[in-house]
């Protein structure tokens, strides 16, 4: 039976063995539409992927994972682990519990399925109720939005049905930055209503700031520092917000192959 559920979650996921591109939502282009932008645009927002490993390294990353650690006036608040696979849209998020032990979630992000499991002390896993999952999972979205939105940046701006537009010049005292302002398509229920701008070095043309809009009105902005080069890509793995002064650390990233069992609820 374990292996029947197996089989049936891959194939949902995959979107069948027939489909040889990166899942995309309903509806999408299979790649970004590159007639909808100006050469400028184009010209800065191209510099931009190349800085951070370029369009192929992006292309063969079909999943990233990674633990980050947020601080606060010094203190830990949260860490988690996370695993977004780009190439069948899923993402899987496991939150440390005070007392030890975890929560964890995994979904498809454009369709149905959903589970969650608690993690205890000694290992074991537990599948929670259908609602707990549930809840775990919107938790989950609102994080992708923010986490994987804001790491990378500078490869979301490609994205299928995306609107893309160079702004000019953004000035904050003595520095200057690049700016491209990012909008996605409506039909992207991942990112729908989301405007992400861009930030980079006018000379170097990695991404310095992150601004984040989402549609209830917040606006964050973060400072984007200590790159690694990990899988091909260049990924900040701190990032610090510059209105609550909280910092978020990356440690343990991973770009590779897809790892099945993640997104597999465990059998009780």
């Amino acid at each position: 039976m374990k292996h029947l559920l197996l089989a049936l979650v891959l194939a949902a996921g995959c979107g069948g063995p027939a489909r040889t591109t990166y899942a995309r939502h309903p509806g999408a282009a299979v790649m970004f539409d590159r007639t909808t932008a100006s050469e400028e645009t184009l010209a800065m927002a191209d510099k931009v992927l190349a800085a951070h490993g370029g369009a192929a390294a992006w292309e063969a990353a079909k999943q990233i994972r990674w633990k980050q650690t947020v601080t606060s006036d010094g203190k830990v608040t949260s860490t988690v682990e996370q695993a977004w696979d780009r190439w069948n849209a899923r993402h899987w998020a496991q939150l440390e519990r005070e007392k030890g032990g975890a929560f964890a979630v995994m979904y498809d992000i454009y369709g149905s399925y959903g589970a969650g499991y608690i993690q205890g002390r000694s290992g074991g896993k537990q599948v929670v109720p259908t609602g707990e999952a549930a809840e775990g999972v919107k938790v989950a979205r609102k994080a992708w939005q923010r986490d994987a939105v804001v790491t990378l940046a500078a490869f979301q701006m490609f994205e299928p049905g995306a609107k893309l537009e160079y702004k000019g010049i953004a000035r904050d005292g003595d520095l200057e930055l690049h700016e491209l302002q990012v909008t996605f398509d409506p039909k992207d229920v991942a990112r729908a209503g989301l405007e992400l701008h861009v930030y980079c070095d006018k000379d170097t043309f990695l991404v310095k700031r992150v601004a984040l809009n989402q549609p209830n009105g917040d606006r964050s902005v973060y400072e984007m520092t200590s790159y690694q080069a990990i899988g091909g890509l260049q990924i900040a793995t701190e990032r610090k917000n510059l209105g609550s002064g909280e910092i978020v650390k990356l440690s343990d990233v991973t770009v590779g192959s897809p790892d099945d069992d993640l997104y597999i609820a465990p059998v009780s």
